[in-house]
């Protein structure tokens, strides 16, 4: 190789070198420019997660909260049934004028807390009141109802008052929430027994200070008389704590009641006063409503249903009950001339309604036909047990506890007055019809005597106990385990032990204070044979299953000191 050559071959190396560092040196700044928004990017991405772990860290710590209020507002027991569920809204278009005074009474605040709205059983107090109970709920300003109801024994005294207003407070108004659990957690471990001004001044009137809500209390007159008397002074006594609230509160003029409230009577029309244009006007409403089908049949012509709306008396639950008794009659026609026979004047007074309902559904026989037979005993039966019964008792569950199995064709003959809720549990539709049992002199040879109802219940809980009570009934594996602890513990619960039994286990000692006397030696001699036996401890198995220990022992010293 020449020196030329040499000296290309350096060029060409120089060259190639030159080159290559150039390329490495891009290459170099290329890969440390990315290294460098990679370390960026991953700076970012840790911001992101720290920010993300602090989220889930505030979500964990909302929802330990939610938990726990959660689990401070389950220890409130609230009486689903006095919310009202069970009555119906007024028809459109009628009881305008009361409707629209106590709209605006809550509208105003220069207006009084309390309005009573009073007036005779049967006239449509409580319709209004659920009437307004559900508008003021939809509006927001809704903070809980109570309706009292002499249908279920807990829906007639003050105990469940409280919780039950609380509950409804927690969910209507969300903003009182923590109010309410400083409340539950003030009283502490003895929510259950707590007395009843302290339970309403935590629970209720606190919470409520600065809160612009509505109360609603639907038939007052149906809870017992000393309860209603503790409940409404200590009502009124905490007006000025809570000085945005407002009270709407009806009942039957009873002396008790008027003599507190009649300060916030409200000045409307009487709901029944038969010369008054607007009450006849919604009675008529009312009635072609509700028949408007049997006239579209051609059972009825539209002036027989004038007719009977003339003759109802301005009285909504006579207008309601003669219409459920020409509904369901196989001859409408004829139903409602046998009504509106001058000489009975069923249609002129509500218990002359009832006897004439009750006396047609005893002069039918198991096939629909008449039959001459007097109140059958089976009759009489089946109406003593849903009148004592602490809580609504479905058709088996009555069937089973009279050792009988007449009660499904009782309540059918009797469905104008008589009620099968969606629980199956049969119910009266009005208390006047109760009223009206129990009243001798009204009801004749269908008279209860609710003591003899009681006894007749005590009977048929202490047989079906001694039938249906066992060790271990919930057929759990040790038992040593604790219900809690149990996965599918409710599912046993409901799978073992019998409707009728949880009411029996439930109530038995309750029947027997309500009785008010002395028991039959029958009676007695079934009690001792009950408590003397085994049954007891299986009775407070069950009743620890059914979380109603605390009941039981209440009950027991309660049947103690009545009976010694």
């Amino acid at each position: 190789m020449d020196k030329e050559e040499i000296a290309t071959l350096r060029r060409d190396v120089d060259t190639c070198w030159k080159d290559f560092m150039r390329k490495i040196t891009v290459q170099v700044h290329e890969t440390a420019h990315r290294i460098e928004e990679g370390v960026k990017n991953v700076k970012e991405d840790m911001t992101n997660v720290r920010k993300d772990v602090k989220n889930v860290e505030r979500k964990v710590e909302t929802s330990a909260d939610v938990i726990g209020d959660i689990n401070y507002i389950a220890r409130l027991v609230p009486l689903p049934s006095a919310t009202g569920a069970d009555h119906n809204t007024c028809l459109t278009g009628t009881r305008t004028g009361v409707l629209d005074y106590i709209r605006q009474w809550v509208d105003h605040k220069n207006t009084t807390q309390v309005c009573w709205l009073t007036d005779v059983a049967g006239a449509g107090k409580s319709t209004i009141a659920k009437q307004l109970s559900d508008e003021w709920r939809t509006e927001g300003r809704l903070g809980g109802c109570f309706f009292f109801n002499k249908n279920r024994t807990d829906a007639t005294n003050k105990q469940a008052f409280c919780d039950t207003i609380a509950a409804q407070l927690a969910n209507n108004q969300p903003q009182l929430l923590p109010s309410i659990i400083d409340g539950i957690k003030a009283i502490g471990p003895v929510l259950s027994v707590c007395p009843f001004e302290e339970k309403l001044q935590r629970l209720v009137i606190q919470p409520l200070k600065d809160a612009a809500v509505v109360l609603v209390i639907d038939a007052l007159d149906e809870c017992d008389k000393r309860d209603r008397d503790i409940l409404l002074r200590d009502l009124l006594r905490s007006l000025n704590q809570a000085t945005q609230l407002k009270i709407f509160i009806t009942s039957r003029p009873e002396r008790d009641i008027t003599g507190l409230l009649d300060p916030y009577r409200s000045p409307t029309e009487s709901l029944h006063d038969i010369g008054l244009k607007s009450n006849q006007d919604d009675i008529a409403m009312f009635v072609k409503h509700e028949m408007e089908h049997v006239v579209r049949s051609g059972d009825l012509t539209a002036e027989e249903v004038t007719q009977l709306a003339d003759r109802v008396n301005c009285l909504f639950i006579l207008a309601s009950t003669a219409c459920k008794v020409i509904q369901e009659s196989l001859s409408p026609r004829s139903r409602l001339q046998d009504l509106m026979d001058p000489k009975r004047n069923a249609l002129g007074d509500i218990n002359k309604l009832y006897l004439a309902i009750v006396t047609k559904a005893c002069q039918v026989d198991q096939d629909g036909q008449s039959s001459r037979s007097e109140a059958p005993r089976e009759v009489i039966e089946v109406l003593q047990a849903i009148l004592a019964a602490a809580t609504p008792l479905s058709i088996p569950t009555i069937d089973i506890l009279l050792g009988s199995k007449s009660a499904g064709r009782v309540v059918k003959f009797l469905s104008s007055v008589l009620s099968v809720r969606q629980d199956r549990a049969v119910v009266i539709l009005h208390p006047t019809f109760r009223e009206f049992l129990e009243d001798r002199r009204q009801a004749g040879t269908f008279h209860i005597d609710i003591t003899d109802a009681h006894e007749l219940m005590i009977k048929g809980c202490l047989k079906t106990m001694e039938r249906e009570l066992r060790f271990n009934i919930c057929q759990l594996e040790s038992s040593f385990t604790r219900n809690k602890d149990v996965l599918d513990f409710k599912e046993r619960v409901s799978n073992y032990i019998s409707e009728q039994l949880q009411y029996c286990c439930t109530h038995w000692l309750s029947h027997i204070m309500k009785s008010n006397r002395r028991l039959h030696k029958d009676s007695e001699r079934a009690v001792l044979r009950f408590v003397e036996g085994g049954s007891p401890l299986y009775w407070m198995e069950v009743l620890s299953a059914l979380g109603k220990v605390p009941k039981a022992l209440r009950d027991l010293q309660e049947a103690r000191s009545w009976y010694s």
